[in-house]
């Protein structure tokens, strides 16, 4: 079979030869004209010479008719030939033209089969005359069943149709007035009730006295979904950025707080009054020590220790607990996969999130019902690590939390993690729960995704990278009394207080203190050739260097230096 090009290539063969033949004709008739006066002349000069006379008679007058009898015969001879080959010259014009309708027909037919956006097309009034295969998949109506219907009972949700006819009734002018056609969103119903957010962009065509208006719509749920957790995701880090700030510096005055009351503490343990009140001061303190670990863990900024956890055994454990402690109309059911492999997270600020989580659900069940444990291994590529926040593609263990509750309304469910935020009653709880269990996974390099629908419970998801090599804690390791010694230690803290603190609890255990304010002044101290043992020297400083940029420098200049980081 010849194609398209060849075609037309054919076709234009066939026309030149027509062209050449009626030229060729015409040749034809214009020589026979000629030859036909050339005839005519040697006729009479025949009849001439035959009658002996120069005088026009009957012999001269039966030769001239006689030729323009052959001539009037030859004339309406070239003049048939010439029109038959007009004919044929027509008709191939005419081929032609059909045939390149025909192709351009179907090169449209396959740009819109092959678009990777539905098109869709429908006239003035909104009947549908053309469904593509894409628009079948978008929406689920078939071809079949979508040709003659009105458009917008097919897509539109009832509640809006009204406002969208008035709307397309409008769209063919607007259309008219723009050439290049609009480009708009709009939300399209599935045939199963699903709502789709869409982006379309449509043009008008006129054939005749007829309008159709083309539209191409294109699926755009995904990406403004993804553009959204984009947008949440940065709100969420300068809030945490912000938190974080405010937690350092109440940490550092909880530090002075904590650490001065138990000298306190002992010095009045003989005087029961002093004693209680000195006692209620650390209750207090350690509430607020409690707030702002969750605060740190929110901003991802608390010292994490991650170890290889079995999570099975620490469900499993965490079960126990439950088991002893919440109603008995709540059910606890364990789905764990005994191939798990092993997380790598701090074991402990993984018990507080799954044990808020368990405390989340359970006061969700107040009439009773059943909570759901189950791990499960499971490896992401870039778009599914992304999908659920992970740091990165790989092997992840999954802990799925999931409760027969209430559930969790639409309209606050992305805000659930935001710090503050609690649908609890007023004094039922701080709203730092879930940001605190946010911010450990994230920290963790994990992720963490929720689903709830209002009266069919809630699913937490958490998702914790996989242990590569161990970090458990050495075996033989034990709490051993502090003691003191006779050292010089040189104690590098920006926050006045807490430096002060420090130097007193040193000096308390017999150590001698120098103090520096930052790691300008600490180098100064070293530069002037002071003796000291060891560096005691905060992470995270105000200024140009932090403590480790400090310690390497010192090591450098003295080797044998030893260095104690502290933070928090």
């Amino acid at each position: 079979m010849q194609r398209p090009s060849q075609d037309r290539a054919a076709d234009a063969v066939r026309g030149w030869r027509l062209w050449c033949e009626t030229m060729k004709l015409r040749g034809l008739l214009t020589l026979a004209m000629a030859a036909q006066v050339i005839v005519t002349a040697v006729a009479l000069f025949a009849s001439y010479a035959a009658t002996g006379t120069r005088e026009f008679g009957i012999a001269q007058l039966v030769a001239v008719l006689a030729s323009a009898a052959v001539a009037v015969l030859l004339v309406r001879l070239c003049a048939r030939a010439i029109e038959r080959s007009e004919e044929k010259r027509a008709v191939a014009q005419s081929a032609e033209l059909a045939r390149a309708r025909s192709d351009s027909a179907q090169m449209t037919q396959a740009v819109i089969k092959t678009a990777l956006d539905a098109f869709i097309q429908i006239d003035d009034s909104g009947v549908v005359l053309e469904w593509s295969f894409q628009a079948e998949a978008l929406t689920g109506w078939t071809r079949q069943e979508a040709l003659g219907a009105d458009v917008v009972g097919l897509i539109v949700a009832e509640p809006l149709r009204a406002a969208f006819r008035q709307r397309m009734a409008r769209l063919v002018p607007e259309l008219s007035d723009t050439p290049s056609g609009l480009r708009f969103e709009l939300t399209l119903v599935h045939r199963n009730g699903e709502r789709i957010l869409a982006e379309a962009s449509s043009t008008v065509l006129r054939l005749g006295g007829r309008t159709v208006v083309n539209t191409f719509v294109r699926d755009i749920t995904q990406k403004r979904a993804a553009e959204e957790q984009l947008v949440q995701s940065q709100k969420m880090e300068a809030v945490g950025q912000l938190t974080g700030g405010i937690a350092h510096e109440f940490n550092n005055m909880l530090t002075v707080i904590t650490g001065t009351i138990e000298i306190l503490a002992e010095a009045v343990k003989d005087n029961p009054p002093l004693a209680t009140i000195t006692k209620l001061i650390s209750e207090a303190a350690d509430r607020g020590a409690a707030l702002t670990s969750s605060l740190l863990s929110f901003a991802r900024k608390q010292a994490l220790q991650p170890v290889e956890i079995d999570v099975n055994e620490l469900l499993e454990e965490l079960a126990k607990l439950l088991l002893a402690t919440f109603d008995k109309k709540v059910e606890i059911v364990t789905r764990l996969d005994r191939n798990v492999w092993l997380a790598f997270a701090d074991r402990g600020q993984l018990s507080s999130a799954l044990l808020n989580l368990a405390i989340n659900a359970r006061d969700a069940m107040l009439d009773g019902g059943r909570l759901t444990l189950t791990t499960r291994n499971v490896v992401f590529g870039v778009r599914e690590a992304m999908a659920v926040g992970a740091g990165y593609a790989g092997d992840y263990v999954e802990i799925e939390i999931a409760d027969t509750g209430t559930g969790i309304p639409q309209a606050i469910l992305e805000r659930i993690f935001d710090p503050f935020f609690s649908t609890k009653e007023v004094g039922k709880g701080t709203g730092l729960g879930l940001s605190m269990v946010f911010g450990f996974v994230k920290q963790s390099g994990g992720g963490i995704k929720v689903a709830s629908e209002e009266g069919r419970g809630t699913t937490f998801t958490m998702y914790l990278p996989k242990a590569e090599a161990s970090a458990l804690r050495p075996t033989g390791y034990d709490d051993r009394k502090i003691v003191g010694g006779k050292e010089t230690v040189l104690c590098v803290e920006d926050d006045r207080d807490v430096r002060h603190y420090v130097a007193v609890q040193l000096e308390s255990l017999g150590y001698k203190v120098i103090p520096a304010a930052n790691a300008t002044e600490a180098l100064a101290i070293a530069a002037e050739g002071t003796p000291f043992d060891l560096l005691f020297t905060d992470i995270v400083m105000a200024g140009g260097m932090n403590g480790r940029e400090l310690a390497e420098q010192m090591v450098a200049a003295r080797p044998s230096l030893r260095v104690l980081f502290t933070s928090g």
